[in-house]
């Protein structure tokens, strides 16, 4: 880690380090002019060589300024005045999902009132995201904060779109976007996805809450990339038998694998959520789906022969230069 705790980043003194991923390293600090605890995110200095995830260190920041709901992690600063780019973010006092989910599941999963008060939370923050034109794209345990009081807070908006911004880069790093056992069939397939990708994702999750398990596994991930595309997953009441018929719907409509098949956004979502009473199970078809598995053969087939076709390319430009020199130095 670059910063030690005590020292001085701007008017911000490190407390302590809270870990370091592929592209930031991330502290604990105080803001010695208001006295407020946050979460400086500093990128790695690696990153600002490559345009790519510069642009997608900037994306994070102009995110980060647009939020505050009680569901997402905000951004606490307008980052004037910086020696070097970083963001400063809400610091939450709690644990990640992922670590919570481990700690608390009995029998492999959730107490079903818990996994449904999550399951609306969740929902409530992705909705007031799409509100504001951002889909998170990278939604997983990982990526969800757990207050001691039981609250959600969504972070880690690095792979996020935002509604209108330019292509640049994103369609290239597609590789880096998305977990296998959360992505929608669609990222699967390269594609950069909408909010019903993030409605899929939260379908995955739910599913998780209540059986203790995701419902595509396999030995490596493109095994259980195939399973999005073109497996269909044990109905819930089969893994679980306490999981209202209702509830159970919801979540399997939220992972349908085309997404026009799905809720078309998360505030449709929601609204089942709050009438789960009254919500009768065969409102939706939930019959199993036909495989995308020929789409993803065929996107595959041409990103190799475009490959193929550069490689040939460069071969030729090769081989022309070195018959031009030979040429030349004869």
């Amino acid at each position: 880690m670059r910063h030690q705790p005590g020292e001085r980043i701007d008017r911000f003194e490190v407390i302590t380090s809270l870990g370091e991923g592929a592209y930031a390293e991330i502290y604990k600090a105080t803001d010695t002019d208001s006295g407020q605890t946050v979460v400086l995110k500093m990128p790695n200095p690696g990153l600002f060589a490559d345009p790519g995830l510069f642009q997608r260190y900037r994306r994070e920041a102009d995110i980060a300024r647009q939020l505050d709901h009680p569901g997402v992690q905000r951004g606490v600063d307008g980052g004037q005045n910086r020696s070097e780019p970083y963001l400063v973010l809400e610091y939450i006092d709690g644990t990640n999902l992922r670590m919570v989910l481990r700690s608390r599941a009995s029998n492999g999963h959730l107490p079903l009132e818990t996994a449904i008060d999550w399951g609306r939370q969740l929902a409530a923050a992705l909705a007031y995201l799409h509100a504001h034109g951002i889909v998170h794209r990278d939604l997983k345990p990982e990526n969800v904060l757990v207050t001691d009081d039981g609250r959600l807070k969504v972070a880690d908006f690095g792979t996020a779109m935002l509604e209108g911004a330019r292509r640049l880069t994103w369609k290239h790093l597609s590789d880096s976007l998305g977990t296998p056992d959360y992505m929608s069939p669609e990222q699967t397939q390269g594609e950069r996805g909408d909010a019903r990708s993030d409605v899929y994702t939260w379908g995955i999750m739910m599913y998780e809450f209540l059986t203790g398990q995701v419902p595509f596994r396999g030995d490596n991930w493109m095994a259980v990339m195939a399973g999005h595309l073109g497996e269909n997953p044990t109905p819930i009441h089969k893994l679980r038998h306490d999981v209202p018929p209702a509830l159970e719907a919801v979540v399997m409509h939220a992972m349908r694998r085309y997404p026009a098949n799905r809720y078309q956004s998360a505030d449709e979502l929601v609204a089942d959520l709050e009438r789960l009473d009254t919500l009768d199970p065969a409102t939706y078809d939930l019959t199993p789906e036909p495989s995308m598995g020929g789409m993803a053969m065929v996107n595959s087939e041409r990103r190799l022969w475009a490959m193929v076709g550069i490689i040939a390319v460069s071969f030729i430009g090769i081989v022309g230069v070195i018959i031009a020199l030979s040429i030349v130095l004869r």
